[in-house]
């Protein structure tokens, strides 16, 4: 090797440095042995590394928090009263200043994805919250009735949270045998826990919880009442936090006014409304019919509804939906894809449902019916989908005349009785096939709940569209293929 000049010998075994010449060159620094750092240096580093990591997780969190989830939109009006036996699962103390009752069903994924920001906002008030569980097994979950019931035969035992995180942990696995494995795993008597989960008892709690939950306002899940005021959907742990927040300063002002602490909701609930909405709900778990069996095909008729994609697709989507519902909302992002990649094989056919619990929900329905005469339903569409929580009449006239829509022609529609008979024909239709909440869809004809990734829609997609190219190979016009399975469908689903 040659080094440049002036460098010392000891450096000869080291990468070679060149100076330019005429250029004096630095002083060699002499090399330090690195010191060895003792066991306990070692773990202050470690923890100082986790730490740092931790704030950061932490700090992460509330700029999340702060700037990117909404506030809660704090309910203000009336209370409900949820019809209580005194015997259902109770997380947290009785005398708590803020009662949450929930009204949730084991194979809805909203309802499992609510339950780590529930006890996350619920851990931030400890002592001042309690969680009542109730069950509202829809119509369509054909497993959700049996969760319940064994979740409550291990209430019987003393491990129904435990059950509950067992069966959101794995929905997928709701049928008989699994359901007695959980039994096994959880330190179950399991010949009790099988003779109570087919009780007699067990179905009538189930039922007794539906039949509150319709008069309270229920009619999809997960549902709160949160010191008698209603909550709907999978909310963050922020919002949450907000709503505590609130109704536990409302609680203390009268616990300040003399009520001792344990008797608040009492004093709360004595000027509830005992039923909210109309009418309360259907059938109880154990006296309904089975719902729409996804294996099978149900006559749905299109009926001139709004509609994108072509009249001869192989594929024909009707979609039930409720423009106040946040599922219906967010199911939108797997349509998109749904209509990106399947351009001319798959059309998407709208028919409302408009949900009791969504009060301005039925003002949407009559406002993309009316845009539809005008050739702008999806345009329309879009427009209630970004402004969910405003859907006056005075909202939908001027998305209306932002759409250039003839805005007198539009309000004649909005009022018509005709448009409202549309309304209510969706209805029975969704209720003739049981399709229980929203969103729901049948793709060409099979049932599909709920708003379901991407993947979940391709997968029927392509069954039904190989068995749609067939029923062309053989001879059927592609126009009328969606009619020829109709021929063959069932009417409703049941026995």
């Amino acid at each position: 090797m040659r080094d440049g000049p002036g460098v010392p010998d000891r450096f000869a075994s080291r990468a070679t440095i060149r100076y330019p010449r005429g250029r004096p060159c630095p002083t060699p620094r002499r090399l330090l042995p690195t010191p060895k750092r003792s066991p306990a240096s070692i773990l202050v580093a470690v923890l100082g590394f986790a730490a740092t990591i931790g704030v950061g997780f932490y700090a992460g969190q509330w700029v999340r928090d702060r700037f990117f989830v909404p506030s809660a939109k704090l309910e203000q009006g009336d209370r409900y009263r949820a019809e209580l036996r005194g015997d259902e699962p109770q997380f947290g103390p009785s005398d708590a200043l803020v009662t949450v009752v929930e009204y949730s069903d084991f194979q809805c994924p909203f309802c499992a994805k609510v339950t780590d920001p529930l006890k996350d906002a619920m851990g931030a008030y400890e002592g001042d919250v309690r969680l009542i569980f109730k069950h509202y097994p829809l119509p369509g979950h054909n497993l959700a009735p049996p969760a319940a019931q064994a979740s409550w035969a291990a209430h019987q035992q003393g491990k129904f949270w435990e059950m509950h995180d067992l069966l959101f942990e794995n929905q997928k696995k709701l049928d008989d045998k699994s359901l007695e494995g959980y039994a096994q795993q959880l330190g179950l008597d399991v010949a009790k826990f099988n003779a109570d989960r087919n009780s007699d008892a067990a179905k009538a709690a189930v039922d007794s919880d539906y039949v509150s939950g319709g008069k309270a306002g229920a009619t999809g899940t997960p549902y709160f009442l949160v010191n008698g005021r209603p909550y709907s959907g999978s909310l963050p742990a922020k919002q949450w936090r907000e709503i505590f927040e609130y109704e536990r300063e409302q609680a203390r002002q009268i616990e300040n006014q003399g009520t001792p602490r344990a008797e608040v909701y009492t004093a709360m609930m004595k000027d509830a409304k005992a039923q909210r909405g109309g009418g309360g709900p259907g059938k109880a778990p154990s006296q309904r019919d089975d719902g729409p069996d996804p294996s099978k095909t149900y006559r749905v008729p299109l009926d001139a509804r709004p509609q994108f994609g072509p009249d001869d697709a192989l594929v024909t989507i009707v979609e039930f939906s409720d423009f106040q519902c946040p599922f219906c909302k967010r199911v939108n992002a797997s349509l998109a894809d749904v209509k990106q990649n399947y351009p001319s094989d798959v059309r998407i056919v709208f028919r409302q449902r408009p949900l009791a619990m969504h009060q301005q929900a039925r003002i949407g329905a009559r406002a993309m019916l009316a845009a539809h005469r005008q050739g702008k339903a999806w345009e329309m569409h879009d427009r209630l989908f970004q402004s969910p929580s405003d859907m006056s009449e005075e909202t939908v006239k001027s998305h209306a005349k932002e759409l250039g829509l003839d805005v007198p022609m539009f309000e004649l529609d909005l009022a018509a009785a005709e448009t409202e008979q549309m309304v209510k024909d969706d209805e029975a239709v969704a209720n003739r096939l049981k399709s229980g909440g929203t969103p729901s869809f049948f793709i060409n004809g099979r049932f599909l709940s709920g708003a379901q990734p991407y993947d979940a829609f391709k997968t029927l997609i392509e069954e039904e569209k190989a068995k749609a190219q067939k029923l062309v190979d053989e001879g059927t016009p592609r126009a009328q293929v969606y009619e020829k399975i109709m021929a063959g469908a069932e009417e409703k689903p049941g026995k």
